[in-house]
């Protein structure tokens, strides 16, 4: 299926670069229009497949699923049976451990097995979330439209994750200079200064001594230190890896500030855009639900969704069980009791993840904000105290020759 390049202006005028599959160039240009975009220029690229045989990665990115769920929906949508969609994706795909699972689910396909089934035997690849979704579709004979709303959800999610990871770049990128910085600093300016003070047959001032001392111990035990510090932080990803060790750190992300909204509000976010897809596609809630806590990436957020899906089965209400859970705020839960009164959970749904991504947006720029600024503060204090801790001993000679 021809692969295209486009630009074009959304209804507000904002200017879209993307790419897509389609059957023809006329198929992407009543897409595009459907999408009310106003199409600057439509090229077809060169053969996706020939450049996918030069550069295949073995793990299955996110990116990849979503190339896949994007040509499978396409395709299913103009009319084309599941098995030839599958065919057209193994043209496609660019991670060979995807590439190996689509070649088992089409010819388990051509064997009679549903897609649902098809698809779960790939658990590394593909959650609960996907075959719940699929198998949703099958019955409901709605496969191109749940297909569609995988695509849209697998889209969100890769968003958030940019998001989140834009977040952090900036401060991580001056930590990083400002340790370059110190370790300059402390291998090669303070023995410069060392050898200066040598000379001077004098007591150095408690400052710049503590510094030189630090500066010999850190050269001295230098790859000793790396390395403890490498085992503790193996130690502590290896305990973070364990349900109990994952409830407290997150509880130690959730108190702190700004860091611990962003988060909260991430787990909010994910947990209505999942419900509210899955409710979207027919999936009963209590089932919806125990997808919701599988793909939650949160300990802490799982543990209180289980407590509250455990309420509801005993008769709760929806609303009721979520207020009790303590980890929503009351508008969530306000919002779930209008969502009771109407039955239109997914709509309501929809509106808290809109709520939300709006609430990430606004935290990830004051994050951004306020983490550069600090760390910028740190780093000049830092270097700045080790250059007058190196100055001191020059400025005092200098006194006592006046």
């Amino acid at each position: 299926m021809p692969y295209y390049i486009y630009e074009a202006r959304d209804k507000d005028g904002k200017l879209v670069k993307n790419q897509a599959f389609a059957l023809n160039k006329q198929e992407l240009i009543k897409i595009l229009q459907t999408e009310e975009m106003m199409i600057l220029s439509i090229n077809e690229s060169a053969s996706l497949a020939d450049r996918q045989r030069k550069k295949l990665h073995r793990k299955t990115r996110i990116s990849d699923l979503i190339l896949f769920a994007k040509e499978l929906a396409i395709l299913i949508e103009n009319g084309v049976p599941i098995i030839e969609a599958m065919d057209v994706s193994l043209k496609q795909i660019e991670s060979t451990e995807l590439l190996k699972a689509i070649k088992d689910i089409k010819r388990d396909l051509e064997g009679g097995s549903t897609m649902r089934d098809a698809i779960a035997k790939h658990p590394r690849i593909f959650s609960s979330f996907w075959y719940d979704m699929i198998d949703a579709g099958e019955v409901s004979g709605q496969l191109p439209f749940v297909i569609r709303q995988i695509l849209v959800f697998l889209e969100s999610r890769e968003d958030m994750r940019k998001k989140t990871l834009n977040a952090f770049i900036y401060p991580a990128m001056l930590l990083i200079l400002a340790i370059f910085v110190i370790m300059i600093f402390v291998f090669r300016v303070v023995p410069i200064f060392q050898e200066l003070f040598a000379s001077f047959g004098s007591k150095l001032p408690i400052f710049t001594q503590i510094v030189i001392n630090t500066s010999d111990i850190v050269k001295k035990y230098f790859f000793g230190v790396a390395i403890a510090v490498a085992i503790i932080m193996l130690i502590v990803r290896q305990i973070i890896a364990t349900r109990p060790g994952r409830r407290v750190a997150e509880n130690i992300v959730l108190n702190t500030p700004v860091v611990g909204n962003l988060f909260l509000s991430l787990s909010i976010e994910r947990f209505a855009s999942t419900l509210g897809v899955l409710l979207k596609s027919g999936i009963p809630i209590i089932r919806a639900l125990e997808i919701s806590i599988k793909t939650s990436q949160s300990a802490v957020f799982a543990e209180r969704l289980e407590e509250a899906k455990m309420k509801i089965v005993g008769g709760l209400s929806f609303s009721d069980s979520l207020q009790q859970s303590g980890l929503l705020p009351p508008l969530v839960v306000q919002l779930m009791v209008v969502a009771e009164k109407t039955g239109n959970f997914s709509g309501m749904l929809e509106e808290v993840s809109k709520y939300y991504k709006d609430v990430i947006d606004i935290a990830v720029t004051r994050f951004t904000a306020l983490i550069g600024p600090v760390v910028l503060i740190l780093m000049s204090v830092v270097i700045g105290s080790l250059i007058v801790a190196m100055f001191l001993p020059i400025f005092k000679i200098a006194t006592l020759g006046s």
